[in-house]
This record gives C-alpha cells, structure tokens and sequence, in this order.
C-alpha cells in the first residue's frame, strides 16, 4: 500500500514516515511532501492508496489540498493529523469523506490501526471492481450490442474503457485445455507477457484471455503472445488455442471472440499435443465447404439402406476423414454427427427392428468442446457410430430369431412345446430367447402359444362340428378337456361350447 505523508513540519513529517516503515505488513512511503502544492506536483509520479495529511498548513490547508487531489484521483483514500485543539476540524474533514484521523502526538498502534483498515477497504474496493470489470467483459464478449438493451451496453463500454485493459488496443484469446486448469492458473502462466489481462472460466473446458496490445506491439503480436502462453503450459497437457486479431475498444469485444473462437475451432483439428492459429494466418476458403450432413448422402445413406453394415461402416470412416480435411465449426460438425445418428435410428424405426435398451443408448452425438482435439472426437464419435451398427445388425438377427420362433410355434403347436427346445431352433439360451421375444412382442412365449391354440381351436369349433369339444382340445395341445375349457375360456371369455353355439346363431 502506497502512502503519502504531507505535514509543513519536518519533525513530525519524517516522523511519521518512519513509524509507518516500522509497522509490520505492506505498507511503503512512497513520498513525503512538506505541502499540499509538493504533494499535487509529484502526483503522477507513483500511485497512491493513501495520504495522510496535517489539516492547518500555509499557502493550501488539507481540506483543500484533499478536494484537488480528488479531481485527479477519485480512488486515493485520505486521513488528516490534528492537535487536540483542532479536533472538531478533524471531525469536520471525516464528514467530508476522510477516513479517519490521527491526533499528534501519533500512537504507533492506533496508527497501525488505520493502515490495516484502509488496506481493508481497498482491497473490498479493489475486490468489487475486479468482480464488475468481469461482469462488463462477460456481457460484451457473450452478447451482439444489438441485442442489448441500450443502457446496459453503455455503461458496460464506459467502465471498461477506463481500465487499462480496454485503453487502448487489445486482442482475444480462447484455450481449449485438457486436463482443465483454473483459470487464475492461466493467468499466472500469462503473466509473463508482462501486460494488463484478464483470464476467465468459459463455457465448459474452455478460458477466455483478453490481453493489453500497446505501443511496440504489432500484428503479429497476439501469435507471439499465444506461442509464449503454449509453452508456460505444462508438458503433458493437450492445448488448443485461438487468437483474434488486434482490437480496439470494448464494442469489439464480442467481435474478437467470434475470430478467436473461429481459430481454435480450426486449430483444434491439428494432430499432436498443442496448436495455435491466430486470425492473421486464418486460412480464408475460396468457397463455402459442403455441410457434413449432406456428404453423408453420398456414401454412408445408400449402405445403411442396402443394410450393408460394412460397408456403412468404412463410408461413414470415409465421411469422417474428409469431413476433419475441411475443418468445419463445431456446430456444423455435430449437426452432421447427429444427422449420421439419426440415419441409423431412423433405418431401425423403419425396419421395425427392437430398440437398444436402455433407451438412452440411442442419445444424442457428443460437444466437440469437450474434447481436446478432433482427433479424439472423431475416436469417440466412430466408436459410439459404429456401436449402434452394430447393434443395428445384432437387432435384425434377433427379430429373424423371433420370427424363426414364431413359425416353430405356428408349426409344431399341437406338440409340447418346451423353452429350451425353442431356443435350440435358433441357437440362443432359454432366458436370452425369453427376454428378446417379450421385448420384441410384448408377450410371453407362453402367451403366444396360447394365442395360436387357441385360434386354431376357435377355427375348428367353426367349422368341424362333427368334432367334440375334447377332440379339439387334444388337437390343439390340451389332452386335459377342463384344463383346455379353463383356458379357452380365460382367453375368448366363453366356453368352447357356448362359443360354437354363439358362432351358430
């Protein structure tokens, strides 16, 4: 903390001066002015946190010397020295804005008293406005102007261009870590550019550095920063980053992230552990790339279609290097990952083929964001893509086993029909056969036993009346005739007699 001591007494001057070196903690006398006028002359030479001040002086009292210092530098805090006689004066000066005051002789402890409550409040101060300049560089750098209401836009682009961050030309960074680091450790690691800046937690997996461009500085210089940043990284950390171009004024904020976030989503598809692209060496395409989604026309829909899982396979691998060649943003990215999810989920629905359980194993394609770089998405990507085809596959085989089953039954009905006999005629275990059947159907294979008994019996009630009730019975599998009664009855709600005598009338 940054003192000023200003008395027209050299005894108490230096005095003072030497009981504040001796106070145990941060506190250093950055001058010691025998007036006001020698105070207001070297006020641009060190950044002052506090004067203190004797009230009655010749030629410039305290008071008036506090009102003048106040027009230059609204921050300085200040508290006056008084004799005893002039302690209403002193009571005067604190109602006027002054934070405390000292009465001479001065008492080391009282006085150390003072030094470590206004460094309190500085700091709360210094704390606060660190806190709304974040606040002013989050809403800039996140909204259009256009879409902000008037007064917020202005008073945001008012503070911040009083800092001097924002005083002059600036750049933006965005980084892509992984594992994530706090931000303040970013910011520690970009201390070393030796410049104002600012570093921020963004969305998930990402931090936002906005940097100082003074004079000296070129175009260059958001590529010669971000280089430096990369290497204070440490080794066995994967980064990806993204720099604007150089910038002025914080209505340029949202401007400059835009580009930032343009490179590091370019970059970002660079193999190896770390990479760099500013807006200066952007590539700039001679003509808009294809959509991914609409490449996977050409290949990958026309073998899902033809239900031709290799091949879908080896064209959506196809479809995936072609697509990291032309580094699209990572919207347009997911958008054609989705559209490939989608083109499998739909064949499925069409060919009604059972759907993977649990029903979130169909979710949606992964953030690029959350990835350190393309290389790992389209690993994670292909991986899950190539899951659900294979669960695509594995679902038409089940549902030819089923309907295998079903043609077993509808043939061999009147015959003692055991599970494991059933899931010999298509090679699956008793309780496979019996879970895939009751998700496919709905039913139970018992139940659909019964189903087609049952019809055949009500179709021979019909039309076989020289045949008895029991006869039926043992044609369709029910030797026992109360048993085949109790069933037919609990599945039609007649008996077999009352439903071929209802079917007669």
């Amino acid at each position: 903390m940054n003192i000023a001591v200003v008395d027209d007494e050299e005894r108490i001057r230096q005095g003072l001066a030497k009981l504040i070196e001796g106070i145990d903690g941060p506190f250093r006398v950055a001058a010691a002015c025998a007036s006001g006028q020698e105070l207001l002359d070297r006020l641009g030479e060190v950044e002052l946190d506090l004067i203190i001040t004797d009230i009655k002086m010749p030629q410039m009292t305290g008071l008036q010397m506090i009102e003048r210092v106040r027009q230059r530098d609204a921050k300085v805090k200040f508290a006056v020295l008084s004799g005893f006689s002039d302690f209403a004066f002193a009571r005067q000066a604190i109602r006027h804005g002054v934070e405390d005051y000292l009465l001479k002789p001065v008492d080391e402890k009282e006085l150390a008293e003072l030094l470590y409550r206004v460094r309190g409040r500085l700091e709360q101060e210094r704390s606060r406005k660190s806190v709304a300049i974040d606040e002013h560089l989050r809403l800039l750098l996140r909204s259009d102007l256009k879409h902000l209401p008037e007064h917020m836009a202005r008073v945001a682009i008012r503070e911040l261009s009083q800092t001097s961050l924002m005083q002059g030309h600036f750049a933006v960074f965005l980084l892509r870590c992984e594992p994530e680091p706090e931000a303040e450790a970013v910011e520690r690691a970009a201390e070393v550019w030796n410049r104002e800046l600012r570093a921020m937690a963004w969305e998930p997996g990402l931090i936002v550095v906005t940097a100082a461009v003074g004079q000296g500085d070129h175009a260059g210089t958001a590529r010669e920063l971000g280089h430096t940043l990369l290497q204070r990284l440490p080794q066995a950390m994967q980064a990806r980053l993204g720099a604007s171009g150089i910038r002025r004024g914080p209505a340029q904020l949202r401007e400059a992230l835009l580009e930032a976030e343009s490179c590091l989503q370019s970059c970002w598809y660079e193999p190896g552990t770390t990479a760099l692209l500013d807006k200066e060496h952007a590539p700039r395409p001679a003509e808009p790339a294809p959509h991914p989604a609409l490449q996977l026309d050409r290949e990958f829909r026309p073998a899902l279609q033809l239900f031709d899982i290799d091949r879908a396979e080896e064209a959506l691998r196809r479809w995936a290097r072609d697509t990291a060649a032309l580094r699209p943003s990572w919207p347009a990215l997911r958008e054609g990952c989705e559209a490939a999810l989608t083109l499998i989920r739909r064949e499925r629905q069409e060919r009604r083929l059972p759907a993977p359980q649990p029903p979130e194993a169909e979710g949606t394609a992964p953030e690029p964001a959350r990835f350190a770089s393309g290389e790992a998405f389209f690993a994670a990507f292909l991986a899950e893509a190539e899951r659900r085809l294979r669960l695509l596959a594995s679902s038409r085989h089940e549902s030819r086993a089923v309907e295998t089953v079903k043609s077993f039954i509808r043939a061999h009905f009147t015959e003692e029909l055991e599970l494991q006999r059933l899931a010999d005629e298509v090679f699956l275990t008793p309780s496979y056969l019996s879970k895939l059947f009751k998700t496919e159907t709905g039913e139970t294979i018992t139940d659909y036993i019964i189903s087609v008994r049952i019809e055949q019996a009500k179709e021979w009630l019909i039309r076989q009346p020289a045949l008895k009730t029991y006869e039926i019975g043992e044609r369709v599998g029910y030797p026992d005739p109360t048993y085949f009664n109790k069933v037919f009855k609990k599945v039609v709600g007649l008996t077999p007699k009352e439903y071929r005598e209802r079917v007669r009338l």
